[in-house]
């Protein structure tokens, strides 16, 4: 692909204008240009069954906020993401080191939410898990208030899936007068060879009458494929992997809220979104042209209906929501699709029994269906021998769960919980936890606790007719057994456990007057846990199988730091140490978990039309596919934000400011190169 000058001169330009042009009116006084802020909702909600003021959240928490969404072009949450203490992942557009990751586990053990509400999962509709995108883009930024990010097992309030962490992303509520806002953004890499990327998005929100209002949103998102000449590697084999495909993602989103009266409301919720990549495109020498991977589905559609009632009674609160999520990936030969439909509903009751006690009550139904015909029933016969036919698996789970925040002292709380799922192919499971939040001092908080995380198999693994082909790199082990080359099967296991965690940490922070710091240890034991296991030759055919046959350990600690420097600038930092990641069956190191990762920022707000932010983001050595090792790095970006008017905000910067590349032959881990950035956002 190249890049017209005109265009990348454009590019300079409307950057250099969001960098210098308020520098011209520093003299002159400031008037306010920013909008009026939307009513927001500050209470933290994702660690509890109720909200929680931050300093208070019985969890290790983080938030980032609306004015760090908007500094940046938002093209995937996983930019975001990575800038928090305990993330790992979210770097380039393709494979396994582009998913966000909490503590060292993969993401499949993250849970993700929008406003509470699981978003489902389009990772069985993929021909194998690990090339399946991570379901974090199916809403438009500018719809998101805030992004909750709690590490550490949350089973007992979410089960399963929750055993990393949630990830919980927070829309913006239908506004008491009509407001919108309009962007537009684009970006353009230093190297020519690389795709550019471009988005659009809208939202507008309002009432339609006293009681009702109405909020609409819309994104499209493209980048366009990478077109590389392949680079050749140490021992002088051309890289394959070299070059990311193209993408383009659209949605919208509609919401209509009813407020029945001053208790109750109820809310409809329609989401729409499509996903689409192709694959790259290389030049290997004199070999010529050829076509490169596609890392996700040709066209991934989902659609969501949400259904939502709360109340606010004399008693306390509830809640209750049904919902159904559906996934389609249009195959090439084959369907795949699953549907996921939900029931659920809470009861927050506030009392007081020789303390002031918070009771949290709630329960849930989901079933789920997957049909794929590309991995479900496509070979003859199981790794038993046992004939194998049909494409579709269902499930039907249940739950119930209790907690209790006891208000022990002013100072002092604890927080219990426990919930109990049900289903009929796993039986019963208890995910207990117990948490204490300690305040000796006003602007000190000691936290701690311990609790049980599990994740249940999915319909896939826990099928013996679900058969994987892989091409080769998930045959690895079965070279002891005699294998040499070629293709094998990988299938699912009837007879799996859930895989289940026990969680330690501890904590001390401090706040007061824009200081702060925060330091936690953490250790997470892992049993059970799924990976494919070699089985040998059946019917003449390779296979290996899904057993609970490892366990694993992550252990580490997590500190964070704000500094005001002056009454404009600020400096803030986290960082990430890992003193194990480590899976304890085979002594290797768990997979895109580097040993240290940090994130530092300054902010300057030059006065009240601009503020810029220099930032850098270290990656430690961490192992990459196979036996490789990707040395550590450290990445820098420049971003600047204008407030032009009222209606006008423009933003611009670049990315990888010194065009950290590590294409040099010695890995083929992708981290983008040198961009440059511009965007506009239009308030009405």
């Amino acid at each position: 692909m190249k890049v017209s000058s005109c265009l990348f001169n454009s590019l300079l330009l409307s950057a250099g204008v969001g960098l210098l042009a308020p520098l011209a009116q520093a003299g002159e006084a400031s008037e306010e240009v920013k909008p009026a802020p939307l009513e927001l909702d500050t209470a933290f909600v994702t660690a509890t069954g109720g909200a929680t003021d931050l300093k208070d959240a019985p969890a290790s928490v983080s938030v980032i906020t609306r004015e760090e969404i908007e500094r940046q072009p938002v093209y995937d949450l996983n930019t975001l993401l990575r800038r928090v203490p305990g993330v790992t992942g979210g770097f380039g557009p393709v494979g396994e080191q582009s998913k966000i990751k909490l503590r060292g586990l993969d993401d499949k053990y993250t849970l993700i939410l929008v406003d509470g509400k699981r978003v489902g999962s389009s990772a069985d509709l993929s021909y194998r898990r690990d090339l399946a995108r991570q379901d974090l883009n199916w809403i438009s930024p500018n719809m998101i208030e805030r992004i909750e990010i709690v590490r550490g097992p949350m089973s007992s309030l979410y089960g399963s899936d929750a055993m990393g962490g949630v990830i919980n992303i927070i829309t913006r509520k239908v506004s008491r007068t009509w407001t919108g806002s309009a962007s537009t953004h684009i970006t353009v890499p230093k190297d020519s060879d690389r795709g550019q990327t471009t988005q659009y998005s809208a939202n507008a929100s309002g009432p339609l009458t006293e009681s009702l209002g109405l909020r609409l949103g819309a994104n499209v998102t493209r980048r366009a494929a990478d077109e590389v000449e392949a680079r050749r590697d140490a021992q002088g084999d051309f890289m394959y992997d070299d070059g990311a495909g193209g993408s383009k993602n659209q949605s919208v989103n509609a919401l209509l809220d009813w407020q029945i009266n001053e208790e109750q409301s109820l809310s409809f919720e329609a989401v729409h979104g499509v996903e689409r990549s192709w694959a790259s495109k290389k030049t290997f020498g004199d070999w010529g042209d050829t076509i490169g991977v596609s890392f996700g589905p040709s066209r991934l559609t989902r659609d969501s209906y949400i259904l939502s009632h709360t109340g606010d009674w004399s008693f306390g609160t509830t809640k209750l929501d049904a919902y159904l999520n559906k996934y389609r990936n249009d195959l090439d030969m084959g369907k795949a699709n699953s549907e996921e439909k939900i029931v659920e509903g809470s009861l927050n009751l506030p009392f007081e029994l020789l303390v002031d006690q918070r009771l949290t009550l709630g329960g849930q139904w989901k079933r789920e269906e997957l049909t794929n015909t590309n991995t479900l029933g496509t070979v003859p016969v199981d790794y038993q021998g046992t004939p194998v036919s049909g494409s579709t698996l269902k499930g039907d789970y249940s739950a119930a769960f209790i907690e209790d925040e006891l208000f022990l002292l002013d100072n002092l709380s604890l927080t219990l919980g426990n919930r109990f799922d049900h289903s009929d192919k796993y039986g019963n499971h208890n995910s207990p936890r117990a948490y204490v939040v300690y305040h000796p001092h006003p602007d000190w908080t000691v936290r701690g606790g311990v609790s049980k995380g599990f994740r249940a198999p999915s319909l896939k693994e826990g099928s013996a007719g679900a058969a994987t082909e892989s091409g080769g790199r998930g045959c690895g082990s079965l070279r002891p057994l005699g294998y040499l080359t070629g293709s094998c099967w990988m299938a699912g296991n009837p007879n799996l456990m859930p895989e289940t965690s026990t969680n330690k940490e501890i904590g001390l922070s401090f706040d007061h007057d824009g200081w702060e710091a925060g330091l936690t240890y953490f250790h997470t034991d892992f049993t059970d846990k799924i990976e494919y296991g070699p089985l040998g030759q059946y019917q003449g055919r390779w296979w290996t199988m899904l057993e609970n046959v490892d366990k694993a350990r992550t252990r580490g600690w997590e500190g964070t730091a704000r500094v005001p420097l002056g009454d404009s600038v600020t400096w803030r930092t986290n960082a990430t140490y890992m003193l194990e990641s480590r899976n304890l069956s085979t002594g290797e190191d768990l997979i895109s978990s580097p040993k240290l990762s940090a994130f530092s920022a300054l902010d300057w707000q030059i006065n009240d039309r601009l503020s810029t932010e220099l930032s850098a983001q270290h990656v430690g050595k961490q192992r990459g596919l196979g036996n490789d090792f990707v040395q550590s790095y450290t990445t820098y970006d420049l971003t600047a934000n204008l407030a032009l008017t009222k209606w006008l905000t423009l933003n611009g910067g670049v990315q990888n400011l010194m065009d950290k590349d590590l294409r040099d032959g010695s890995t083929n881990f992708y981290v983008p190169g040198r961009a440059f950035f511009a965007g506009a956002t239009t308030y009405f």
